[in-house]
């Protein structure tokens, strides 16, 4: 029994500041556009977690506030870290049960964050970006090669994931699975299903895509072939946008004649990525003595709305076309992902509440106590995620002027820019919540 009161203590000590408490600094100041105060308390974090269950999600955070200041070397580093770190826990994922049992004893979020599958995409996409505002073409192919391969394995690791939650569930209890299919009970769980304007299917970053695509005939000779059929697959992806399509045709042009007018590409990158909030549902478990618990489950807050950007050159403007919904990427990996973290969430409620019946049986008043309050700063939600991604990508494209000023219109903002030289030229635009300071770089493809 004292080891039981000592467990409550340290959930009391730990337990008590929830991660939206824990990352509200950092979203204020990412919100409000101040990065270099974002990136301040990201390093702190880091620091801080390097070697706890968070240092993942920490360490991507990172390292797009430093690529928002334009300290791109350092960003860079902080997504390699991040990406050796994920892949440990990948290669551990098969050889160690201790990660299942913390989960089930208390919650998925005391076991260590490992990176979802559009992490994986989003930090090789950043870190391919960083490389070509370097002038490292090669390094930028081979995040972006990374990037595609992501996208695939991901389809592996969720069905990987989902089956060993079945079976850890029915290891403990044969009425986990039988009370995952009850009519009342989805019903309830179906509020945790998110809401999207765009389904690009499981695992799909269009954004990435098309960067890869933009950067196969630009600096590859050989490239354009692949970069048709990329292009392709997003065009069938978005619904066939006129965008998509005049970029076909335009890659479908070079095949034959290489040369082609001086381009500039404007990339919006604009407003915030949803974030998790908790929801507790009462679950039946199909026990005489234990009809019912009470678990935390995460579910999908959108923030704020798109944002309208385009490009003036003189009196002529350009709307840009939304390339990729980070809303609809995050969407459909959070529902990919659900059902696994629906079986893990009941079985470790199922688990604690016979605990506590058990220590109420063997200790009375005292062990139902200490089980209420091991139950009760136990249940929580996992509400981990990478919240300095945007909401969405916008690309447009236009013939770059003979005196390389372009105007851009981001919601209510205008900022006048002047384009570097060069054939293929890139002028990226970070936006984040309306009226907040936009982050202008440039980089030169061609």
């Amino acid at each position: 029994m004292r080891g039981y009161l000592l467990l409550i203590t340290l959930l009391l000590l730990t337990g008590c500041a929830s991660y939206e408490k824990q990352t509200q600094s950092f979203r204020g100041a990412w919100n409000s556009g101040n990065t270099i105060e974002a990136s301040k308390v990201a390093n702190i974090k880091v620091y801080d977690n390097i070697d706890s269950k968070d240092s993942v999600v920490w360490l991507l955070e990172q390292g797009a506030a430093l690529r928002a200041n334009d300290q791109l070397e350092e960003s860079n580093y902080a997504f390699d870290r991040a990406e050796k770190r994920i892949k440990y826990y990948e290669s551990q994922a098969k050889l160690s049960l201790s990660k299942e049992t913390t989960g089930l004893v208390t919650n998925l979020a005391a076991i260590p964050y490992e990176g979802t599958g559009y992490d994986r995409v989003m930090l090789n996409t950043y870190q391919a970006l960083n490389y070509l505002q370097l002038g490292q073409t090669g390094a930028a192919l081979v995040e972006l090669r990374q990037a595609n391969e992501a996208q695939q394995a991901e389809l592996t690791r969720n069905t990987r994931r989902i089956n060993s939650a079945r079976k850890s569930a029915r290891q403990l209890n044969s009425n986990i699975l039988r009370t995952e299919k009850d009519i009342n009970t989805q019903a309830a769980l179906s509020k945790l299903q998110p809401s999207l304007n765009m389904d690009y299917g499981p695992f799909v970053n269009p954004f990435t895509d098309f960067i890869h695509a933009l950067c196969l005939w630009s600096l590859a000779d050989d490239q354009s072939e692949n970069a048709l059929v990329s292009l392709r697959r997003i065009y069938a992806t978005l619904g066939s946008p006129p965008f998509i399509s005049d970029e076909i045709k335009l890659v479908d042009r070079l095949l034959s004649d290489k040369n082609h007018s001086d381009l500039t590409y404007v990339i919006f990158e604009t407003g915030v990525a949803p974030i998790r909030r908790e929801i507790r549902l009462d679950i039946p478990l199909y026990d005489r003595d234990l009809p019912y618990v009470g678990a935390a489950f995460p579910r999908l807050e959108p923030r704020g709305n798109l944002i309208s950007s385009s490009v003036a050159t003189g009196k002529t403007k350009t709307d840009a076309t939304i390339i990729c919904e980070m809303d609809a990427v995050i969407g459909d990996d959070f529902r990919s992902e659900l059902p696994g973290v629906i079986i893990r969430t009941i079985a470790s409620a199922a688990l604690k509440a016979s605990t506590t019946k058990q220590a109420g049986d063997k200790n009375g008043d005292l062990g139902i106590i200490a089980g209420t309050l091991y139950q009760a700063f136990s249940t929580k939600a996992d509400l981990r995620t990478w919240t300095s991604l945007p909401k969405a990508f916008a690309v447009t494209r236009v013939e770059t002027p003979s005196n390389r000023k372009l105007t851009l219109l981001v919601g209510s903002q205008k900022s006048e820019i002047v384009v570097n030289n060069g054939q293929v030229s890139v002028v990226y635009v970070k936006g984040f919540a309306h009226g907040a300071p936009l982050k202008i770089h440039q980089f030169r493809l061609k």
